[in-house]
């Protein structure tokens, strides 16, 4: 590329960088990056046009999985014949990460590792911020989504566990000339952001743990037989003592779950665990009313209205809520089977991509491809008992950190220059 184009690289570069340390702890800095980034990469683009240097070739899974949802919700809304500008917004920032990832595609592999900061930093941040807010506010978990990026406990904790994990994955980047420390730091975010997390009572979170060993067992099919057994029953162990834990701890709701659930099945269903089983419900019912492109978002709390009519969900459900806390059965219920193909493709796409990559010879590549696998099926995960992009705030975080970690993934010389 020529001179002003790589200016663009390296701008954007560092914009993308700073990401999901800011979308983390500020409700406004990660859409603001994301935009100004997405800027940048299509300037870069329209130059490229008249100079030819580069080709425009993203990886068409990785454009389908970003722009799938924005093409479904256009045709959603000519259908319908209804706008929302909010759910336009929302998905037009995934869309803006696929020319963000063709220019980061460009950069050199060595600036992009330094996403390793970001992640050790929304580790401790994240950490911090929930130990101080839930032991110190009267409203505790409840008072999470007043601070920062403004997500609810649930979402909050989720990313927290997830920053954590990763900080302690890329341990193999080791670059600063303290490397004993930096180490130390790394390794020691992960129960740092455990025992945040454990503070703030949040019970799906937990699920992390599975998806890390998961990701850590594919990564490692060199091992023998005996090699993977030991591990697979010292990962079940882990989980089964965490579980138990949790179950019988006075600090811990995960008891509370099943009380929730023999509750609802004695119809009393205004629970935490019983509003979700309505929801859930409720949503079946809109996609089977609706199955190819669903009811469309916006008339979600409508529909419900008149479930409630009929005895579906109580009077507490519809005045309270306004999406089924699922991606998943939000996409099927708004946007019918279109639009949970495009969930779908937005988690499992970049997921094959990773998976793919593991056995890549080149470390880097892989610790790049674990940390990928760990966060589009992670984010999968939460994803059913969490809107994880109710906040669309939250959209950036995806985003970018996804395009960020597949231009890393990406098999390539690591200083390949822009021009």
């Amino acid at each position: 590329m020529k001179m002003p184009t790589r200016h663009y690289l390296t701008c954007a570069t560092v914009l993308a960088l700073l990401v999901c340390a800011a979308a983390l702890v500020s409700a406004a800095a990660g859409p603001l990056l994301l935009y100004l980034t997405a800027l940048l990469a299509l300037i870069a683009m329209v130059v490229n046009v008249r100079t030819g240097k580069e080709s425009f070739q993203i990886g068409t899974p990785m454009v389908v999985a970003l722009c799938a949802p924005l093409a479904v919700m256009l045709v959603s809304s000519v259908t319908h014949g209804q706008w929302s500008s909010s759910e336009f917004e929302k998905l037009l920032r995934f869309a803006l990460a696929a020319p963000a990832a063709w220019l980061l595609l460009r950069a050199d592999r060595r600036w992009l590792r330094y996403v390793q900061w970001a992640f050790l930093f929304s580790a401790y941040a994240g950490s911090l911020m929930l130990i101080v807010i839930v032991s110190t506010n009267e409203l505790g978990r409840m008072a999470v989504s007043e601070y920062g990026g403004r997500y609810n406990a649930v979402a909050f904790a989720d990313l927290t566990l997830f920053f954590g994990f990763a900080a302690t994955l890329t341990m193999p980047w080791t670059n600063s000339p303290w490397p004993r420390l930096e180490n130390a730091l790394k390794a020691a975010a992960t129960p740092v952001a455990v025992y945040a997390v454990w503070l703030s009572q949040t019970r799906s979170s937990w699920v992390l743990v599975g998806v890390l060993a998961l990701v850590i067992f594919l990564g490692n099919s060199h091992w023998s037989r005996r090699a993977k057994a030991g591990f697979a029953a010292v990962a079940l162990a882990i989980l089964v003592s965490g579980m138990a834990i949790s179950w019988y701890s006075a600090d811990s709701r995960m008891s509370a779950a099943w009380t929730d659930v023999q509750r609802y099945e004695q119809q009393d269903r205004d629970t935490s665990v019983g509003i979700r089983l309505q929801l859930w419900q409720a949503s079946w019912l809109m996609f089977k009313q609706s199955p190819l492109l669903g009811v469309y978002p916006s008339n979600f709390r409508n529909e419900l209205v008149k479930l409630e009519q009929q005895g579906i969900v109580t009077p507490t459900v519809v005045e309270g809520y306004g999406e089924p806390h699922n991606d998943f059965l939000n996409a099927l219920a708004g946007y019918g089977l279109l639009g949970f193909l495009t969930i779908c493709a937005l988690y499992f796409l970049p997921a094959w991509i990773f998976l793919r990559r593991l056995r890549h010879p080149d470390e880097s590549v892989r610790t790049a491809a674990r940390i990928g696998l760990l966060f589009t099926l992670g984010y999968a995960c939460f994803s059913l008992t969490e809107m994880m992009f109710r906040n669309m705030r939250s959209v950036p975080i995806y985003g970018v950190t996804l395009v960020i970690l597949y231009a890393l993934a990406s098999p390539r010389p690591s200083a390949r220059k822009a021009g």
